[in-house]
């Protein structure tokens, strides 16, 4: 009942009143139906298609139907487009291409000159570090290429021409300085003229090593440390090794905790047990800022340590005795005679030049004392130890000196006697000053009058 009066109204409502809105829903509402019609006959041909064979289906090409098909499949093509274009565009972790103050890309770039096959040792002013500075990397065979603008020049300081002929120079002192100075040059106005690493390189800073942060520089010194015990069998004995002589090895394990230098070390039932024996090669080695080899395809190599800072590896069977006997002396000497740990980096290395460390200005001046990187390292483990305990702890222990059951005797008779005396002299110096004292009450202004005025008169 409720729908006929609906109808009724609507029916009553829409006599004498077509407008324009009626007629587009009808207009709407008939091009719906085609729309129906054709899908429903699209889906038909579809179906006639398949079962008629090849020949109908060629038929069909050009029908209507089948364009409405075409262009409904092609709507809904659109999204998966853009969500692919979308996958292409994630960002990347790529580090950027020039950043003069970025010592990790500056590390990265002096990295590729370390193979001696690839890049020889030039003179200290076109030399790897100041290809590095300026975004120059090397490509094998003394040829280097900008990582901005691509440039590549190949470097030939180290070939001369003897009789028309070109002959490898293998010492640095032989190069000809115009030649040098002609590459200074060429190490900046290679690029190109819109390069950013024409404009600017790196600071001499950049090179300098991080040992500001005493928490973290004395794990790292941690992490060396252990490194090179893993690598106990390979290292060589104590006599190989050439410390400088202002490495007081002694200090240095009094400044350090003891939790520090602790490493543990497999035992005979398979465990691994803690010990507190300190390594001295292996500290020797840490604190001189040398750690244990790893390769990039061989992965960790026993047998050799490196610098991070210079890239220098060596190679431990170099400088270790061949033989020793019983009683640790050496009775076949090794390759090379000693292992200095300082000067086995290389020249420009922040661990042993303290120019590379604090930059040329600074270590320039005059009256300013610039120190390399383990001279610093043994500052900063002074002064946490200092921080900790105080000023009047001593960070060695007094151990007791052994002496000779025979000489006991006339060395307490000895120190008995030296006591003595010292003691009569400390009593005689503190009976004296008394005794001044005593006779300073007595004196009175007259009596200094009348010395003054005889001893002007005696003069």
């Amino acid at each position: 009942m409720n729908a006929t009066k609906r109808k009724f109204n609507a029916l009553l409502n829409g006599i004498g009143n077509k407008s324009t809105t009626s007629l587009s829903y009808k207009e709407v509402n008939n091009v719906s139906s085609t729309d129906i019609t054709t899908t429903s006959d699209a889906i038909t041909q579809a179906k006639k298609r398949r079962i008629s064979g090849e020949d109908t289906m060629e038929g069909d090409k050009n029908s209507p139907p089948r364009k409405t098909v075409v262009r409904k499949f092609a709507s809904t093509a659109i999204p998966h487009k853009k969500s692919a274009s979308v996958a292409t565009s994630t960002p990347t972790n790529e580090s950027p291409k020039y950043a003069p103050w970025d010592r990790v890309a500056f590390l990265k770039r002096l990295k590729s000159f370390s193979n001696l096959t690839d890049w020889t040792p030039k003179p200290a002013k076109v030399n790897e570090v100041e290809w590095a500075k300026r975004g120059w990397v090397c490509q094998k065979f003394e040829r280097v290429r900008c990582c901005l603008c691509n440039v590549e020049i190949l470097v030939k300081l180290n070939k001369k021409e003897v009789d028309g002929k070109e002959e490898p120079v293998y010492v640095r002192e032989n190069i000809e300085d115009a030649l040098v100075e002609k590459y200074v040059e060429l190490i900046v106005t290679s690029h190109d003229e819109d390069c950013l690493w024409r404009k600017r390189g790196c600071d001499d800073s950049i090179f300098k090593l991080p040992l500001n942060n005493p928490p973290a520089t004395i794990e790292n010194l941690q992490e060396r440390y252990k490194e090179l015990c893993s690598r106990a069998e390979n290292l060589p004995y104590m006599f190989n090794m050439r410390p400088p002589p202002e490495l007081d090895l002694d200090s240095i394990i009094g400044y350090l905790p003891q939790d520090i230098l602790a490493v543990s070390t497999k035992s005979g039932a398979g465990g691994n047990t803690p010990t507190t024996e300190v390594n001295r090669v292996a500290l020797m080695l840490a604190l001189s800022g040398w750690q244990g080899h790893t390769h990039e395809r061989l992965g960790a190599q026993q047998g050799s340590v490196s610098c991070q800072a210079c890239f220098r590896v060596l190679g431990l069977w170099l400088f270790k005795s061949k033989q020793v006997n019983a009683a640790g002396e050496e009775t076949h000497g090794a390759i090379v005679n000693c292992l200095d740990v300082v000067k086995e980096h290389r020249d420009y290395c922040p661990w042993r030049n303290p120019a590379s460390q604090n930059g040329t200005k600074a270590a320039a001046k005059s009256g300013t004392s610039a120190m390399a990187g383990w001279e610093i390292l043994m500052r900063v483990l002074k002064n946490e130890y200092y921080l900790r305990h105080g000023k009047q702890t001593s960070p060695i222990p007094k151990t007791p000196k052994q002496v000779a059951p025979d000489a006991e005797s006339e060395l307490g008779e000895s120190i008995e006697d030296v006591e003595d005396t010292k003691s009569r002299d400390e009593e005689d110096k503190k009976r004296w000053a008394r005794l001044r004292r005593v006779k300073s009450l007595f004196d009175t202004k007259g009596s200094k009058k009348l010395q003054s005025s005889k001893n002007k008169g005696a003069g």
